[in-house]
């Protein structure tokens, strides 16, 4: 995961081929260097949306389809994605088209009905890519976190600090040598295991 934004995105419609325009739109949006995968709506495209290794995944189809709800439902496990679904034109008049919008939205998904506008595709495009930076800083934290709680426990276990001497001897390590907390509690986890 990039914390500045996302690189990759992946595409499945029910048909090959790409969309040059969402293509372009895509790119508009997003501000950095990324790539796009486009594959369709069967065995291929599942396969592709199990392997996680994108920062977007964008679902065009009928609201009712069970292929796409499928997929979305594979990108709501990986936890740092996000869904676009891109409806065929409908008004959500009908039971099952109800119960299917439920669904996408329970899954997380951001729906935009076609024909798009524009400006709205862009925004949720624009929304994604903020989510993931935000994503990836929280992960970076959380990563670090258990770094420093790893390390506190070695100087614990091997040096028989307090938790509390432990904690300020991150702290002061890492003020004296111009480092993170992270980076001393890494050099004690390669010294002491």
């Amino acid at each position: 995961m990039s914390s500045t934004g996302i690189d990759k995105v992946l595409i499945l419609r029910m048909v090959p081929g790409a969309n040059r325009v969402l293509e372009d739109l895509i790119m508009q949006s997003l501000k950095h260097p990324h790539e796009i995968v486009w594959s369709t709506l069967d065995e291929e495209g599942m396969k592709l949306a199990k392997k996680g290794d994108y920062g977007l995944l964008i679902v065009g189809a009928g609201i009712t389809s069970p292929t796409a709800r499928k997929a979305c439902r594979i990108a709501s496990g990986h936890p740092t994605s996000s869904i676009i679904f891109l409806a065929d034109e409908t008004s959500f008049s009908t039971a099952e088209e109800k119960t299917a919008r439920k669904d996408f939205l329970d899954l997380g998904a951001t729906i935009l009905v076609r024909p798009l506008k524009q400006s709205a595709f862009i925004t949720a495009v624009n929304a994604a890519d903020m989510a993931h930076i935000r994503l990836g800083v929280l992960k970076k934290k959380l990563d670090d976190e258990k770094i420093i709680t790893r390390g506190k426990l070695l100087l614990m276990q091997t040096l028989k600090f307090t938790e509390e001497e432990a904690h300020k001897y991150i702290e002061k390590e890492a003020m004296n040598s111009g480092r993170t907390r992270a980076e001393v509690a890494y050099e004690i986890i390669r010294t002491y295991e």
